[in-house]
């Protein structure tokens, strides 16, 4: 299972999510639903770096795959409504996924100050 553990200040802001695990819904380069988080965290991942100015922190598991942590928490851009959104929509495409593939996908939410 993929577990996505989302950070949201009280603010509403979010500033961060840990990606780890696999799914386990198809063998091996035919995972749908790991292609669609992967794919995903992708494309967040670089409409972060073309589209804003937010630099995340982001360390991946190059090897093995399944672990991804991105950090916006101490970028000065995290606010930036751009940025947001961005966030926003990611989350929004992972609780959709997660609500249709229970089964693969768990999404949590930790709030912080």
């Amino acid at each position: 299972m993929i577990k996505a553990i989302f950070t949201r200040r009280q603010s509403g802001q979010l500033e961060g999510v840990v990606l780890s695990g696999h799914a386990g819904s198809g063998e091996f380069g035919f995972d749908v639903v790991c292609a669609a988080v992967s794919t995903l965290a992708i494309n967040l991942v670089n409409a972060l770096e073309v589209l804003t100015d937010c630099q995340a922190d982001i360390d991946m598991d190059d090897l093995d795959g399944g672990y991804m942590n991105l950090d916006i928490s101490s970028d000065p851009y995290q606010s930036d409504e751009k940025v947001q959104l961005l966030f926003e929509a990611f989350f929004l495409g992972i609780s959709n996924l997660a609500d249709n593939q229970s089964r693969f996908v768990d999404v949590q939410i930790q709030m912080t100050n």
